[in-house]
């Protein structure tokens, strides 16, 4: 009976010093088809994934001392994290908002006032739903993989003029989230013309569209990503790209958004498709 006892003391004293966490990420179009995990601590493993919309609330131990939040990159294989230190055991419920940043997210503590807003615009996760993690391969396992894959399927057959279309314009923004002028400029036609809505004037030419690149590269923070697009082929050789993106930028230590829309011209030359016209544009 005592030991029964004892265990049950024990179990309550450790019910008390656990903190309840509740993990919020507002409905949002940036990174909107992407999850978010969410770690307590150095663990392996996420303790939920959120989608855009959805909160989460779960108890961790007292003596933790940070939340992270993985974040698939966008052109590479893993994930960017992004991570707040925090004093659970002095603090037995805590808030956090989650926000897409240009690195990962945003983590922002809060009271239960001003997490209340927030929790009334989102929904719960979905209780039991599987969560989706694949912890970051090493090089070599990633090569092995792929290895054993080409040589135990057939060799897919040459992707289509749209689907090699779609990967010239997602080369570029591999490109532009580089920060590799050379390789941007690499991705035009000599005489292209881009025409940047912030700009007065468009730039021809290979000479002026480095110029333009050299410039915007040592914005060392800023990213973009691709939103919904059109393709249209005109002919064989003469294809149009156009949809929307978003930039990621940091100023003055804050994190921001910037919609905007782009047209991609592209010629086939010689078997690689070229921009030979660019637009974007973005609210003023």
């Amino acid at each position: 009976m005592r030991r029964l006892l004892a265990a049950m003391l024990a179990a309550g004293a450790a019910s008390a010093t656990a903190a309840e966490v509740t993990v919020i990420r507002p409905k949002s179009i940036i990174a909107d088809e992407w999850p978010f995990y969410v770690f307590i601590g150095n663990q392996a493993r996420p303790v939920a994934d959120l989608q855009s919309g959805e909160r989460v609330t779960f108890q961790v131990p007292a003596e933790a001392r940070s939340i992270v939040v993985h974040c698939p990159k966008v052109s590479a294989i893993g994930y960017d994290e992004s991570r707040v230190d925090y004093d659970f055991k002095a603090n037995a419920r805590a808030f956090f908002v989650i926000s897409p940043s240009p690195d990962c997210v945003s983590i922002e503590a809060l009271d239960a006032r001003a997490a209340a807003p927030h929790i009334s615009a989102t929904r719960n996760r979905l209780a039991g739903r599987r969560i989706d993690y694949e912890a970051t391969q090493a090089p070599e396992s990633i090569a092995m993989a792929a290895t054993a894959a080409a040589l135990a399927k057939p060799e897919p057959t040459a992707a289509g003029p749209q689907q090699q279309v779609a990967a010239a314009t997602a080369a570029w923004a591999e490109a532009f989230n580089s920060r590799d002028a050379s390789r941007l400029s690499g991705l035009y036609e000599a005489q292209e013309t881009l025409n940047d809505g912030a700009e007065k004037a468009p730039r021809v030419g290979a000479t002026a569209i480095a110029d333009y690149y050299a410039a915007a590269v040592k914005r060392k923070a800023q990213r973009v990503a691709l939103g919904e697009h059109s393709i249209r082929l005109l002919s064989d050789s003469v294809a149009i790209d156009s949809g929307t993106l978003t930039y990621y930028d940091m100023r003055d230590g804050s994190a921001t958004t910037t919609p905007g829309r782009y047209s991609l011209t592209y010629q086939n030359r010689g078997g690689k498709w070229l921009i030979v016209d660019h637009h974007t544009s973005t609210p003023r």
